[in-house]
């Protein structure tokens, strides 16, 4: 099982279908965490079809897609505490803020909105943005990550397409 981490996909806005490169890595018993700013929802049905899905709405979704989703959730893999979430605001600061929003911290933390991969542990917590699968506005390269679980070991790894 793999747990494959995406965000911003902005499709149609700013590109038309998600990459075949990701599609066809995923397989029936993985799961995928989506963290907002699908804008429409008919990304979400492609991938529920490809997968388990456990997203949240971002600051740029259809007004549907925010009606369907949280604006947060905690999600638990294995003995793991996942608490996924958009983000807001400026780039700058973006982690801190989004740890401030869980309470109870999870042993991660997964995020977007800035479009740029982040990985960063704060406390015991392992802050993880895999950036943008429409790619990152400043260089346009297109980003997912992974997230790995090996008993008390959690680790992240963004890969390009």
């Amino acid at each position: 099982m793999n747990l494959w981490v995406i965000s911003d996909t902005h499709i149609p806005e700013r590109t038309r279908r998600l990459p075949e490169e990701f599609l066809e890595k995923i397989k029936d018993e993985d799961i995928i965490f989506h963290c907002g700013d699908f804008v429409c929802l008919e990304v979400l049905k492609e991938l529920e079809k490809k997968a388990l899905v456990y997203a949240v709405s971002g600051n740029m979704d259809h007004l549907e897609l925010k009606s369907l989703l949280p604006k947060k959730r905690v999600e638990q893999i294995s003995e793991i505490k996942i608490g996924v979430i958009h983000g807001f605001g400026s780039p700058f600061g973006l982690a801190q803020r989004v740890y401030q929003q869980f309470d109870e911290k999870p042993e991660v933390i997964l995020f977007g909105h800035s479009h740029s991969p982040f990985q960063r542990k704060i406390e015991n917590t392992l802050l993880f943005n895999p950036g943008s699968l429409s790619g990152n506005l400043f260089s346009w390269k297109k980003s997912y990550g992974v997230l790995h679980i090996d008993q008390d070991r959690i680790w992240s790894e963004v890969f390009y397409i």
